[in-house]
């Protein structure tokens, strides 16, 4: 059968193993009219904990959001972790597809279906020693168009743009690579701002005995006159910004 290959980056589930480790020229795809390129908010395991062979522990769904958009090389996907680079194929039906990739311990897939133009389901696995174990739970995604108009329920939006804007705000030092790159994005002049959501913040404290902060994040949508950005970021009680990042 005919295959599209996809190139994607997704956000890798934190994992925990014993002592707890932190778990392509293309055609371009169109899907029930739309196409996989757009905001979505996506549903996938906090983490995991790989037990005997052919068992695992998975954490609760964590909701995340990416920004999906075509790549030199196919579809390439921009979320708040750097994540784990992911290659697979998507069926000439233009519906199931099967996402492979490799963290630093363990190879993970995710396999499912785009359901419509805006949705898709699938489960998360795990390959250890040619046995795959993989989610009960069906995650699920949603495509969502930016609103500009909606409620910013974070009340970041302006801050958003003072920090695109080149204006001086106070942030930890550790954010200057981030903040560099976010105004050196080339896309234009800046047209709206939309809030979309919150999420957790990837990489942090996640698992069996703890809970991430899933609020932790204000997420929006950036629309420039030459393209879009997704940007995350928290602002601490002082006003200083803790985490901020746009692609």
């Amino acid at each position: 059968m005919k295959r599209f290959l996809l190139a994607f980056h997704l956000v890798t589930a934190s994992h925990l193993v014993t002592a707890s480790a932190r778990a392509q020229e293309v055609e371009q795809v169109t899907v029930f009219g739309g196409s996989f390129t757009g905001f979505w908010q996506i549903e996938h395991p906090g983490w995991f904990q790989k037990g005997a062979a052919g068992h695992a522990t998975w954490g609760p769904l964590r909701r995340v959001w990416c920004r999906i958009d075509h790549g030199n090389n196919g579809y390439s996907s921009h979320c708040f972790s750097g994540g784990a680079g992911a290659s697979g194929t998507l069926e000439e039906d233009g519906r199931h597809f099967h996402l492979a990739w490799r963290s630093a311990l363990t190879q993970q897939m995710f396999d499912g279906e785009v359901t419509s133009s805006t949705t898709l389901e699938g489960h998360h696995a795990i390959k250890e020693m040619g046995i795959t174990v993989a989610t009960k739970d069906l995650e699920h995604g949603r495509k969502v168009v930016p609103m500009p108009d909606a409620a910013d329920d974070a009340g970041k939006r302006e801050l958003v743009r003072a920090v695109l804007g080149g204006e001086t705000v106070a942030h930890d030092a550790g954010l200057e690579a981030e903040i560099a790159a976010a105004r050196n994005l080339k896309l234009g002049k800046l047209e709206s701002i939309s809030f979309l959501g919150r999420q957790m913040r990837t990489g942090g404290k996640d698992g069996p005995n703890t809970r991430a902060d899933e609020n932790y994040l204000a997420v929006y949508a950036v629309q420039f006159a030459d393209g879009q950005a997704l940007c995350w970021l928290h602002q601490d009680e002082d006003g200083k910004l803790a985490a901020f990042r746009c692609a």
